[in-house]
């Protein structure tokens, strides 16, 4: 059935994302509709009948940069040109970006650019790991070799271009490290070039046997004192800050408290929050491993939660960002650095804070939960292929245990519990020097 609604810039703000793309047509302008691509992006185009009889659509912007009101000045424009002048726009469109192509030489970034254009239209990877492509892809490789023409683009080419992208990375508080990044922008490369393959922009992969760096394993954890003076700031901001500072405040101490990725409580949604059962169900299409998981929340995350609500009761999303719309991941790992540098904190990454609460949850002197409920916490799979065919048990009961001893220790640690509160907990105070 044909989804027809009044198009409002709430209305589309609202909408969700589901399995498969879907559109929905504006009952006030002609032909216009939004289409909502699974990762959540939204984009209006309008639909127009060519001289030949033909349905056509032409693009007219991706949501919120172009407003509802834009788009129907758009496709009225669009309607009257087809109407009076008989061009067919998106024709005019191919034929511009074909002599686009061929003037810039195909160059890396126009490959790059088709090739995440693909990637969201597919819509078969999370929408973490696109956005992880996306600034990859765009923050650090286009910058060096965007203006490579593609055609002569060589195996010593890519390789050389490795220590200079581990050299960029490195400069990036906030990244686990130069030579990992730089091997994640090498995994993305190849498959850009794959996609280059297949389109006929290139004969051959010219990353294909271009190898990996060898990583410097991080095994950085917060310190006592770190998670105490970061969560100590982090309630300063949220009592006396500004708006944002106490959305990227809450969110940073939701993560913690839950030891989920940043990208996926910047997309928290209520529609996947049961207050009722202390429960949080991350789809598949936000999670890394592409399957749903279900978070147990802690008294301290509902608070957090109970405050969002009042302060955004009408957003489908928990953590707001200025746009109005959900916070991105890019601002809450720009406030965590941030909150760092004003506490002297070097070489801590918000990835780290996953580790902290593993490290913490599996320690035998500590929390002393068995190694497969700190990997369920996580989300990770654990045992063979066939083990994890069959084994679908998602160990609720023992991962709210440990996430509720992990944020009785998380307030304790921070000052927030008297210190005899731990009590028949087997809670011991955590390292003081850094490993």
């Amino acid at each position: 059935m044909t989804r027809r609604i009044k198009l409002t810039n709430k209305a589309v703000n609202d909408l969700q994302p589901e399995d498969k793309r879907y559109r929905v047509n504006d009952t006030k302008q002609t032909g216009l509709c939004v289409v909502v691509q699974t990762s959540g992006s939204k984009t209006f185009s309008v639909r127009y009948r060519t001289a030949e009889g033909k349905n056509s659509d032409k693009t007219l912007g991706r949501f919120p940069e172009v407003s509802v009101e834009q788009a129907r000045d758009l496709a009225s424009e669009t309607l009257t040109a087809v109407t009076t002048k008989k061009i067919d726009p998106a024709e005019e469109a191919r034929k511009a970006r074909s002599e686009g192509t061929t003037k810039r030489q195909r160059t890396l970034s126009a490959l790059i650019e088709e090739f995440l254009k693909r990637e969201e239209v597919r819509g078969n990877v999370g929408a973490g790991t696109l956005s992880k492509k996306r600034h990859h892809l765009l923050n650090n490789v286009v910058p060096l070799a965007g203006k490579w023409q593609v055609q002569d683009i060589r195996y010593a080419d890519v390789d050389g271009l490795m220590p200079e992208l581990t050299k960029r990375i490195s400069k990036n508080p906030q990244a686990k490290n130069g030579s990992a990044g730089a091997n994640d922008c090498l995994k993305y490369l190849k498959q850009v070039f794959s996609f280059g393959v297949r389109i006929e922009w290139l004969d051959r992969n010219p990353a294909a046997e271009v190898e990996r760096l060898p990583e410097i394993p991080n095994n950085r954890t917060a310190t006592d004192a770190e998670l105490k003076a970061l969560w100590n700031l982090w309630d300063k901001r949220m009592s006396e800050g500004r708006p944002q500072d106490w959305v990227a405040s809450a969110a940073l101490q939701f993560l913690t408290l839950t030891l989920q990725r940043g990208n996926e409580v910047a997309l928290a949604k209520w529609v996947n929050i049961n207050v009722e059962s202390r429960t949080w169900a991350i789809p598949r299409e936000d999670k890394k491993e592409r399957r749903e998981s279900l978070v147990p929340l802690a008294q301290a995350a509902l608070n957090i939660l109970a405050e969002a609500k009042e302060r955004f009761p009408e957003k489908p999303n928990v953590f707001i960002g200025r746009t109005g719309n959900a916070i991105r991941r890019d601002s809450l790992t720009q406030a965590f650095s941030r909150d760092c540098e004003a506490l002297g904190i070097q070489g801590l990454t918000m990835h780290d804070l996953r580790r902290t609460g593993r490290t913490a949850i599996t320690n035998p002197e500590r929390l002393g939960f068995p190694p497969h409920v700190g990997e369920a916490v996580l989300n990770h799979a654990t045992g063979d292929k066939l083990t994890r065919t069959y084994d679908r048990n998602d160990y609720l009961p023992d991962k709210r245990r440990a996430l509720d001893a992990w944020a009785t220790e998380i307030l304790r640690v921070a000052g927030k519990l008297p210190e005899d509160n731990t009590e028949g907990t087997n809670v011991v105070p955590f390292a003081t020097t850094q490993p």
